[in-house]
Protein backbone atom coordinates (compact mmCIF):
# COMPACT_ATOMS: atom_id res chain seq x y z
CA UNK A 1 0.00 0.00 0.00
CA UNK A 2 2.89 2.30 1.09
CA UNK A 3 4.49 2.04 -2.68
CA UNK A 4 0.97 2.48 -4.86
CA UNK A 5 0.85 5.69 -2.60
CA UNK A 6 4.19 6.90 -3.48
CA UNK A 7 3.43 5.72 -7.01
CA UNK A 8 0.05 8.07 -7.11
CA UNK A 9 2.31 10.94 -5.84
CA UNK A 10 4.88 10.72 -8.42
CA UNK A 11 2.55 10.74 -10.80
CA UNK A 12 0.45 13.46 -9.75
CA UNK A 13 3.55 15.59 -9.54
CA UNK A 14 4.90 14.58 -12.60
CA UNK A 15 2.26 16.84 -14.81
CA UNK A 16 2.52 19.82 -12.54
CA UNK A 17 6.30 19.57 -13.30
CA UNK A 18 6.01 19.45 -16.73
CA UNK A 19 3.45 22.49 -17.04
CA UNK A 20 5.67 24.30 -15.12
CA UNK A 21 8.67 23.25 -17.39
CA UNK A 22 6.94 24.84 -20.09
CA UNK A 23 6.18 27.94 -18.61
CA UNK A 24 9.80 28.49 -17.95
CA UNK A 25 10.55 27.75 -21.84
CA UNK A 26 7.64 30.10 -22.82
CA UNK A 27 9.53 32.94 -24.99
CA UNK A 28 9.28 36.56 -24.24
CA UNK A 29 7.44 37.01 -27.46
CA UNK A 30 4.89 35.05 -26.02
CA UNK A 31 4.82 36.27 -22.74
CA UNK A 32 4.42 39.91 -24.05
CA UNK A 33 3.97 42.57 -22.50
CA UNK A 34 5.44 41.94 -18.85
CA UNK A 35 6.07 45.69 -18.41
CA UNK A 36 5.61 49.29 -19.75
CA UNK A 37 5.52 49.71 -23.12
CA UNK A 38 6.70 53.04 -24.76
CA UNK A 39 5.19 55.16 -27.85
CA UNK A 40 7.06 57.54 -29.09
CA UNK A 41 5.25 60.48 -30.93
CA UNK A 42 7.54 63.60 -32.90
CA UNK A 43 5.21 65.77 -32.20
CA UNK A 44 4.30 68.05 -29.48
CA UNK A 45 1.49 67.70 -27.27
CA UNK A 46 -2.15 68.67 -27.83
CA UNK A 47 -1.65 67.95 -31.77
CA UNK A 48 -3.82 65.11 -33.79
CA UNK A 49 -0.92 62.68 -33.62
CA UNK A 50 -0.42 63.22 -30.03
CA UNK A 51 -3.98 63.01 -29.31
CA UNK A 52 -4.18 59.44 -31.39
CA UNK A 53 -1.53 57.65 -29.15
CA UNK A 54 -3.03 59.19 -26.07
CA UNK A 55 -6.37 57.50 -26.90
CA UNK A 56 -5.12 54.12 -28.29
CA UNK A 57 -2.38 54.01 -25.81
CA UNK A 58 -5.33 54.44 -22.87
CA UNK A 59 -6.80 51.35 -24.45
CA UNK A 60 -3.55 49.47 -24.77
CA UNK A 61 -2.69 49.93 -21.76
CA UNK A 62 -5.95 48.51 -20.81
CA UNK A 63 -5.95 45.08 -23.15
CA UNK A 64 -2.20 44.47 -21.92
CA UNK A 65 -2.71 45.07 -18.15
CA UNK A 66 0.75 47.11 -18.53
CA UNK A 67 1.55 50.72 -18.49
CA UNK A 68 1.57 52.50 -21.86
CA UNK A 69 3.75 55.50 -21.89
CA UNK A 70 3.58 58.45 -24.54
CA UNK A 71 6.81 60.21 -25.29
CA UNK A 72 6.72 63.38 -27.07
CA UNK A 73 9.79 64.06 -28.55
CA UNK A 74 8.98 66.98 -31.27
CA UNK A 75 12.05 67.44 -33.32
CA UNK A 76 13.23 67.98 -36.71
CA UNK A 77 9.83 67.02 -38.41
CA UNK A 78 9.50 63.72 -36.21
CA UNK A 79 12.79 62.41 -37.25
CA UNK A 80 14.49 62.41 -34.06
CA UNK A 81 11.48 60.32 -32.96
CA UNK A 82 11.76 58.11 -36.02
CA UNK A 83 15.38 57.42 -35.33
CA UNK A 84 15.18 56.49 -31.65
CA UNK A 85 13.08 54.16 -32.26
CA UNK A 86 14.92 52.50 -35.30
CA UNK A 87 17.77 51.78 -33.07
CA UNK A 88 15.81 50.64 -30.09
CA UNK A 89 15.72 47.02 -28.75
CA UNK A 90 13.41 45.08 -30.67
CA UNK A 91 10.94 43.60 -28.36
CA UNK A 92 7.59 45.38 -28.75
CA UNK A 93 8.79 48.06 -26.03
CA UNK A 94 9.45 50.71 -28.30
CA UNK A 95 6.89 51.47 -31.09
CA UNK A 96 6.38 55.10 -33.10
CA UNK A 97 3.44 56.64 -34.04
CA UNK A 98 4.61 56.53 -37.78
CA UNK A 99 3.31 59.28 -40.16
CA UNK A 100 3.33 60.53 -43.79
CA UNK A 101 5.74 63.02 -42.69
CA UNK A 102 8.60 60.75 -41.03
CA UNK A 103 8.01 57.77 -43.47
CA UNK A 104 7.68 59.06 -46.88
CA UNK A 105 8.41 63.18 -47.37
CA UNK A 106 11.78 62.27 -45.17
CA UNK A 107 13.15 60.18 -47.32
CA UNK A 108 12.99 62.88 -50.82
CA UNK A 109 13.13 65.86 -47.67
CA UNK A 110 16.55 65.05 -45.68
CA UNK A 111 19.83 64.73 -47.68
CA UNK A 112 21.44 62.77 -44.59
CA UNK A 113 18.72 60.62 -43.19
CA UNK A 114 19.77 58.16 -40.15
CA UNK A 115 16.94 55.72 -41.17
CA UNK A 116 15.51 53.21 -43.82
CA UNK A 117 11.95 53.34 -44.06
CA UNK A 118 11.79 49.84 -45.25
CA UNK A 119 14.85 48.40 -43.68
CA UNK A 120 14.96 49.55 -39.98
CA UNK A 121 11.44 48.85 -39.45
CA UNK A 122 8.38 46.69 -38.77
CA UNK A 123 5.17 47.85 -39.70
CA UNK A 124 2.55 47.19 -37.74
CA UNK A 125 -0.24 48.54 -39.14
CA UNK A 126 -2.03 51.63 -40.43
CA UNK A 127 -4.25 53.58 -38.22
CA UNK A 128 -6.40 56.40 -39.46
CA UNK A 129 -6.51 59.10 -42.50
CA UNK A 130 -7.48 62.70 -42.66
CA UNK A 131 -7.61 65.61 -45.21
CA UNK A 132 -6.44 68.92 -44.35
CA UNK A 133 -7.97 72.09 -44.61
CA UNK A 134 -7.24 74.79 -46.81
CA UNK A 135 -8.10 78.16 -44.99
CA UNK A 136 -8.27 82.39 -45.15
CA UNK A 137 -8.06 84.97 -42.55
CA UNK A 138 -11.88 85.64 -42.16
CA UNK A 139 -11.04 89.79 -43.43
CA UNK A 140 -9.66 87.86 -46.77
CA UNK A 141 -11.40 89.05 -49.91
CA UNK A 142 -10.20 85.38 -50.77
CA UNK A 143 -14.28 83.52 -50.81
CA UNK A 144 -13.55 80.47 -53.18
CA UNK A 145 -10.48 77.93 -54.34
CA UNK A 146 -10.94 79.53 -57.94
CA UNK A 147 -10.12 82.97 -56.99
CA UNK A 148 -7.29 81.96 -55.23
CA UNK A 149 -5.26 80.60 -58.14
CA UNK A 150 -6.68 82.74 -60.33
CA UNK A 151 -5.19 85.66 -58.31
CA UNK A 152 -1.88 83.29 -57.79
CA UNK A 153 -1.57 82.86 -61.53
CA UNK A 154 -2.38 86.77 -62.22
CA UNK A 155 0.15 87.55 -59.35
CA UNK A 156 2.84 84.63 -59.32
CA UNK A 157 4.98 85.05 -56.02
CA UNK A 158 2.95 87.17 -54.26
CA UNK A 159 0.54 85.21 -52.24
CA UNK A 160 2.03 83.72 -49.26
CA UNK A 161 1.03 80.28 -47.87
CA UNK A 162 2.15 79.31 -44.07
CA UNK A 163 2.86 75.87 -42.38
CA UNK A 164 4.15 74.02 -39.69
CA UNK A 165 7.60 73.92 -40.69
CA UNK A 166 9.82 72.27 -44.10
CA UNK A 167 8.32 69.32 -44.63
CA UNK A 168 5.09 69.13 -42.59
CA UNK A 169 2.17 67.70 -44.50
CA UNK A 170 0.66 71.14 -44.77
CA UNK A 171 4.01 72.04 -46.77
CA UNK A 172 3.90 69.61 -49.08
CA UNK A 173 0.20 69.21 -49.48
CA UNK A 174 0.24 72.91 -50.41
CA UNK A 175 3.45 72.40 -52.59
CA UNK A 176 1.36 69.89 -54.77
CA UNK A 177 -1.48 72.25 -55.41
CA UNK A 178 0.90 74.60 -56.74
CA UNK A 179 2.70 71.95 -58.39
CA UNK A 180 -0.79 70.56 -60.26
CA UNK A 181 -2.48 73.97 -60.60
CA UNK A 182 0.30 75.74 -62.16
CA UNK A 183 1.06 78.58 -59.24
CA UNK A 184 4.14 79.87 -57.83
CA UNK A 185 3.37 81.30 -54.63
CA UNK A 186 6.26 81.81 -51.50
CA UNK A 187 6.39 78.98 -48.69
CA UNK A 188 6.32 80.83 -45.00
CA UNK A 189 7.51 78.24 -42.47
CA UNK A 190 6.50 78.52 -39.11
CA UNK A 191 8.22 76.35 -36.11
CA UNK A 192 5.17 74.21 -35.07
CA UNK A 193 1.50 74.28 -35.87
CA UNK A 194 0.21 77.22 -33.27
CA UNK A 195 2.86 80.08 -34.58
CA UNK A 196 1.49 78.54 -38.05
CA UNK A 197 -2.57 79.09 -37.23
CA UNK A 198 -1.46 82.71 -35.61
CA UNK A 199 0.28 83.75 -39.33
CA UNK A 200 -3.24 82.90 -41.15
CA UNK A 201 -5.52 84.90 -38.10
CA UNK A 202 -3.18 88.11 -38.24
CA UNK A 203 -2.94 87.61 -41.87
CA UNK A 204 0.98 87.16 -42.22
CA UNK A 205 -0.06 85.34 -44.96
CA UNK A 206 -2.92 84.60 -47.41
CA UNK A 207 -3.40 80.77 -46.57
CA UNK A 208 -2.71 77.76 -44.97
CA UNK A 209 -3.54 74.30 -44.28
CA UNK A 210 -4.40 72.73 -41.35
CA UNK A 211 -6.27 69.71 -39.49
CA UNK A 212 -9.86 69.30 -40.07
CA UNK A 213 -11.01 70.18 -36.03
CA UNK A 214 -8.25 73.04 -35.58
CA UNK A 215 -10.31 74.80 -38.43
CA UNK A 216 -13.69 73.90 -37.40
CA UNK A 217 -13.16 75.42 -33.54
CA UNK A 218 -11.52 78.65 -35.70
CA UNK A 219 -14.62 78.59 -37.80
CA UNK A 220 -17.05 78.49 -34.88
CA UNK A 221 -14.99 81.38 -33.47
CA UNK A 222 -15.44 83.48 -37.08
CA UNK A 223 -11.66 83.96 -37.50
CA UNK A 224 -11.18 82.06 -40.25
CA UNK A 225 -12.60 80.51 -43.82
CA UNK A 226 -12.78 77.40 -45.07
CA UNK A 227 -11.94 77.10 -48.88
CA UNK A 228 -11.20 73.45 -49.27
CA UNK A 229 -10.24 70.14 -47.94
CA UNK A 230 -7.14 67.73 -49.34
CA UNK A 231 -9.53 64.82 -49.36
CA UNK A 232 -10.81 64.00 -52.88
CA UNK A 233 -14.36 64.11 -51.09
CA UNK A 234 -16.17 66.65 -48.93
CA UNK A 235 -15.48 66.59 -45.27
CA UNK A 236 -18.65 65.72 -43.16
CA UNK A 237 -17.19 67.95 -40.34
CA UNK A 238 -17.23 70.86 -43.19
CA UNK A 239 -20.44 70.80 -44.98
CA UNK A 240 -20.53 72.75 -48.14
CA UNK A 241 -17.01 73.02 -48.50
CA UNK A 242 -15.53 71.98 -51.83
CA UNK A 243 -12.97 69.36 -52.35
CA UNK A 244 -9.48 71.28 -53.72
CA UNK A 245 -9.64 68.87 -56.54
CA UNK A 246 -13.08 70.90 -57.64
CA UNK A 247 -10.80 73.48 -58.74
CA UNK A 248 -7.91 71.50 -59.07
CA UNK A 249 -8.57 68.13 -60.91
CA UNK A 250 -6.75 64.93 -59.62
CA UNK A 251 -5.63 66.29 -56.58
CA UNK A 252 -6.00 64.60 -53.37
CA UNK A 253 -3.65 64.48 -50.07
CA UNK A 254 -4.54 62.63 -46.80
CA UNK A 255 -2.38 63.17 -43.42
CA UNK A 256 -2.05 59.14 -42.06
CA UNK A 257 -0.64 57.43 -38.90
CA UNK A 258 0.00 53.85 -37.99
CA UNK A 259 2.56 52.17 -36.06
CA UNK A 260 6.08 51.12 -36.39
CA UNK A 261 8.80 48.69 -34.33
CA UNK A 262 12.37 48.36 -34.99
CA UNK A 263 13.18 45.79 -37.32
CA UNK A 264 13.42 42.24 -36.20
CA UNK A 265 10.88 42.58 -34.05
CA UNK A 266 9.62 38.64 -33.38
CA UNK A 267 7.07 38.20 -35.59
CA UNK A 268 4.01 37.04 -32.82
CA UNK A 269 4.60 40.57 -30.70
CA UNK A 270 3.90 42.25 -34.68
CA UNK A 271 0.95 40.16 -35.14
CA UNK A 272 -0.31 40.63 -31.36
CA UNK A 273 0.04 44.44 -31.58
CA UNK A 274 -2.01 44.65 -34.96
CA UNK A 275 -4.54 42.52 -33.58
CA UNK A 276 -4.80 44.47 -30.34
CA UNK A 277 -4.95 47.70 -32.78
CA UNK A 278 -7.95 46.53 -35.34
CA UNK A 279 -10.36 45.28 -31.54
CA UNK A 280 -9.38 48.83 -30.35
CA UNK A 281 -9.71 50.75 -34.01
CA UNK A 282 -13.18 49.24 -34.47
CA UNK A 283 -15.33 50.07 -31.26
CA UNK A 284 -17.80 52.04 -31.31
CA UNK A 285 -16.44 54.52 -28.88
CA UNK A 286 -13.29 54.87 -30.84
CA UNK A 287 -15.03 55.21 -33.79
CA UNK A 288 -16.86 58.61 -32.01
CA UNK A 289 -13.61 59.92 -30.95
CA UNK A 290 -12.22 59.48 -34.24
CA UNK A 291 -15.04 61.51 -36.26
CA UNK A 292 -14.64 64.15 -33.05
CA UNK A 293 -11.07 64.16 -34.26
CA UNK A 294 -11.75 64.76 -38.02
CA UNK A 295 -10.19 60.90 -38.62
CA UNK A 296 -11.54 58.13 -40.44
CA UNK A 297 -10.48 54.78 -39.39
CA UNK A 298 -8.46 52.92 -42.12
CA UNK A 299 -7.47 49.61 -40.97
CA UNK A 300 -4.20 48.12 -43.05
CA UNK A 301 -2.30 44.76 -41.54
CA UNK A 302 1.14 44.73 -42.31
CA UNK A 303 1.74 43.59 -45.38
CA UNK A 304 -0.79 45.82 -47.00
CA UNK A 305 0.62 48.93 -44.71
CA UNK A 306 4.36 48.59 -45.99
CA UNK A 307 2.81 47.93 -49.25
CA UNK A 308 0.69 51.66 -48.68
CA UNK A 309 4.11 53.52 -47.96
CA UNK A 310 6.46 52.23 -50.83
CA UNK A 311 3.12 53.90 -52.85
CA UNK A 312 3.52 56.66 -50.93
CA UNK A 313 7.43 57.54 -51.43
CA UNK A 314 6.79 56.97 -55.27
CA UNK A 315 3.88 59.13 -55.42
CA UNK A 316 5.28 61.96 -53.39
CA UNK A 317 8.82 61.44 -54.25
CA UNK A 318 8.24 63.68 -57.62
CA UNK A 319 6.23 66.22 -55.44
CA UNK A 320 9.13 67.52 -53.55
CA UNK A 321 11.69 67.25 -56.05
CA UNK A 322 9.56 69.91 -57.83
CA UNK A 323 9.41 71.76 -54.89
CA UNK A 324 13.00 72.17 -54.21
CA UNK A 325 12.68 72.01 -50.95
CA UNK A 326 15.38 70.63 -48.69
CA UNK A 327 16.25 69.86 -45.70
CA UNK A 328 20.14 69.59 -44.95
Amino acid sequence: MMIENITCKRLFVWPVALVLAFAAMASPAQQYPTRAVRIVVGFAPGGSADVLSRIVGQRLSESFGQPVIIENRPAAGGTVATEIVAKAQPDGYTLLLGSVGTMVFAPALYSKLSYDVLRDFEHIGLLVTFPLALVVPASSPTTSLKMLIDQARAQPGTLRYGSQGIGASAHIFAEMMNYMARIKVVHVPYKGGAPALTGVLVGEVDYGMMAVATALTQVGSGKIRVLGVTSAKPSAMLPGVPPIASAVPGYEALNWHGFEVPAKTPNTIVTKLYDECVKIMRRPDMQEKLRALSMDEDVKPPSEYRAFIKTEIGRWGPVIKASAARVE
